[in-house]
């Protein structure tokens, strides 16, 4: 049986710390999870610290809401990895733009932002954008990984291709070449473009071509937006790191 996570964005660096969780986390570990007092829980605050802890009561606070308290066990915190992997995609419809968030945060990227092409349709307005970051959170909890996936504003495709100190980027495209392994391992961050459903414009590509972004080619046959994100995401983390 896995054990259950809770995020937790105060979490206290001193074993032996008491803390009390309330509202959904709390729930969530009492009702959905049926936890018991001694079960063993991860806790993950989003930004590199890991805790264990052990469940020391679950009761129902004066309000009638569930409160957990834990007795927190170790701390440890993990850096984030390297390269830093940034995924600019335009918002795919219903569903599919909370799958494609729920993939990226498994692969490992870093950072999602909806994209604004010439053949976007979906601008995500703020309600959605809040959506996605509370699918982001729940995934750090089902995936356990250290560090949160944050959840951008849209970003317009002029503003993504700027050239940044450090910084590589990529697009992807059927006529593109194989991942330059050697440049994206020596990068410290990485932003992977992904076009529409009807691709990139002409004029869109000749920007990407006056900014020197590399094309690249990671699937044998044509990939909805949301499937070319996470595959683009996964074989960019996949490669080793040499720091």
């Amino acid at each position: 049986m896995s054990i259950h996570r809770i995020h937790l964005e105060s979490l206290s660096p001193l074993a032996g710390a008491r803390v009390v969780i309330g509202g959904d986390e709390a729930h969530h570990a009492a009702r959905v999870k049926r936890c018991e007092i001694g079960d063993a829980v991860e806790l993950l605050n989003g930004r590199g610290a890991r805790g264990s802890a052990v469940i020391r009561d679950i009761r129902k606070s004066r309000q009638g809401e569930w409160e957990v308290e834990l007795e927190v066990a170790s701390v440890s915190t993990q850096n984030r990895p390297s390269p830093r992997v940034e995924v600019y995609a335009p918002a795919a419809k219903g569903e599919r733009l909370e799958e494609m968030v729920d993939g990226l945060s498994q692969v490992g990227a870093d950072t999602y932002r909806p994209l604004l092409t010439k053949r976007t349709v979906v601008d995500p307005r703020e309600g959605k954008i809040n959506r996605l970051r509370r699918v982001a959170t729940e995934s750090l909890k089902q995936c356990g990984r250290g560090w949160l996936l944050e959840i951008g504003d849209a970003i317009s495709f002029a503003e993504a291709i700027k050239p940044t100190s450090g910084t590589l980027i990529v697009a992807a495209d059927a006529s593109g070449g194989p991942l330059p392994q050697a440049t994206v391992m020596s990068a410290e961050r990485v932003v992977l473009l992904v076009g529409p459903e009807g691709g990139f414009s002409d004029e869109e590509f000749a920007q990407l071509k006056a900014a020197g972004v590399t094309l690249f080619c990671f699937a044998p046959h044509v990939l909805r937006v949301e499937t070319a994100a996470v595959v683009g995401a996964a074989m960019i983390r996949a490669l080793p790191s040499p720091r």
